[in-house]
């Protein structure tokens, strides 16, 4: 799959939105930022900037499509890997430092809490995370996982009928009440990624019932599952609005201009996404809570992104891109081979 340049910009505005809703917004609300109050007017339209967490589900869905298509089970899983882990464990460490010194009661962490944070799911070991943004990270794993199971199973070809069959079977699965790995939940962004990308190259009457059963799926979803402190009287329309933007949006990027638009910046955009996802929340909540007062607010929310900018440039440069050999053969020698003897002993069987 070729980038899109669309697609990078809307990794972007995602994580804009992401970033608004904590810090003008969920922050104050949860009262790790304590210094400040609500900006009028800001807060109420950066308030839904949560639902950028369900365009990145999005993402993953559409792009893993496309890059489980022309990889091996082992070339699949460090790619993965490559991608996820060396980044986050920079953010954790980097918002533990932090922590140690201003995270009080709500943001306070211990070593024991910081390495089995290096597993990426720490709750499932019975720790919070170091930062609360990480929840979404063992979304991302277990659909990863499922990818890569398709893949050890050798049906790599048939990739396009499993995902076509997800929305029917989510639908299934809550007519009838029932919560089932894969079939509950997020799992319906993923789903809806993954039709898009099928309808890339592949329009069909069948795969447009698939998209609008994961776009009602969604909706449901999303309206159902509203934080509280967003939850108003016109937030049900609001959101469902929202969500069908997002699919519209995919449509764009499927057409052919959309696929070959140019777009400045683009690669840089899309690659700091990550970064400052995994680093803005904790740090900017501290970082704003030290500093902030009422009359400075302003200035200190412009520093704050400014930081969390430059640090997200330097995680991409000297983490992921410098470092992207090392970490390759480091995750070759472990999750590739390891991958790879697994794969070999299931080609056997098939």
């Amino acid at each position: 799959m070729k980038r899109i340049e669309l697609l990078d910009y809307g990794r972007f505005l995602a994580i804009i939105g992401v970033v608004a809703f904590h810090y003008f917004f969920n922050g104050i609300a949860n009262g790790k930022i304590s210094s400040i109050t609500y900006i009028p007017g800001i807060s109420e339209i950066a308030k839904y900037g949560y639902l950028g967490v369900e365009f990145f589900f999005m993402i993953s869905g559409y792009v893993i499509f496309f890059s489980a298509q022309n990889k091996t089970a082992s070339e699949f899983a460090m790619a993965r890997a490559v991608r996820l882990y060396p980044a986050f464990w920079f953010a954790v460490i980097f918002t533990s430092i932090f922590a140690f010194f201003w995270g009080g009661k709500q943001m306070s962490v211990s070593p024991t809490q910081i390495a089995i944070n290096f597993t990426m799911i720490a709750p499932v070991f019975g720790h919070n995370f170091v930062d609360g943004v990480y929840w979404v990270l063992p979304y991302e794993l277990k659909f990863y996982l499922l990818v890569l199971i398709f893949l050890l199973l050798g049906i790599q070809t048939k990739l396009k009928t499993v995902f076509f069959l997800w929305p029917f079977a989510l639908l299934l699965c809550k007519l009838s009440g029932q919560h089932l790995p894969y079939l509950d939940s997020y799992y319906c962004y993923f789903a809806a990624g993954a039709i898009l990308a099928i309808m890339k190259n592949n329009l069909t009457p069948k795969l447009a019932v698939a998209l609008l059963i994961c776009l009602i799926l969604c909706i449901s979803f999303s309206i159902a599952n509203t934080p509280p402190v967003v939850k108003s009287k016109n937030s049900d329309l609001v959101i469902a609005l929202i969500i069908t933007i997002l699919f519209l949006f995919f449509l764009c990027v499927n057409s052919e201009k959309g696929s070959d638009l140019k777009l400045y910046g683009s690669r840089v955009l899309g690659d700091l996404s990550y970064p400052i996802y995994l680093i803005h929340a904790h740090f900017g909540y501290m970082l704003i809570s030290q500093f902030a007062t009422e009359k400075n607010k302003y200035i200190i929310y412009i520093v704050t992104v400014l930081l969390v900018f430059m640090v997200a440039c330097l995680m991409n440069i000297f983490v992921e891109k410098r470092l992207l050999k090392m970490w390759k053969m480091f995750f070759q020698k472990t999750i590739g081979d390891l991958i790879s003897n697994i794969d070999r002993q299931l080609a056997g069987i098939r």
